[in-house]
């Protein structure tokens, strides 16, 4: 996945997503996900004072890369 893949990755998504849209982007469960977050491999956010956790789309293609 190059520089441009992840520029429409970013354009179609924005630059944060939630777990489920990330599970659809990767071929990937959410628990799966979560489990690579809890592990450290996969940084997530909390934006403001929300509980919900978002995740970086470039972080989200670089995992697809290392997957690939």
């Amino acid at each position: 996945m190059g520089t441009s893949d992840i520029q429409d990755l970013i354009a179609k998504h924005g630059s944060m997503v939630s777990y489920p849209t990330a599970a659809e982007i990767t071929t990937v469960s959410v628990r799966t996900l979560k489990r690579l977050t809890a592990n450290g491999d996969l940084p997530c956010y909390r934006i403001g004072r929300s509980k919900a956790l978002r995740l970086r789309t470039a972080d989200v293609a670089k995992l697809i890369q290392r997957v690939a």
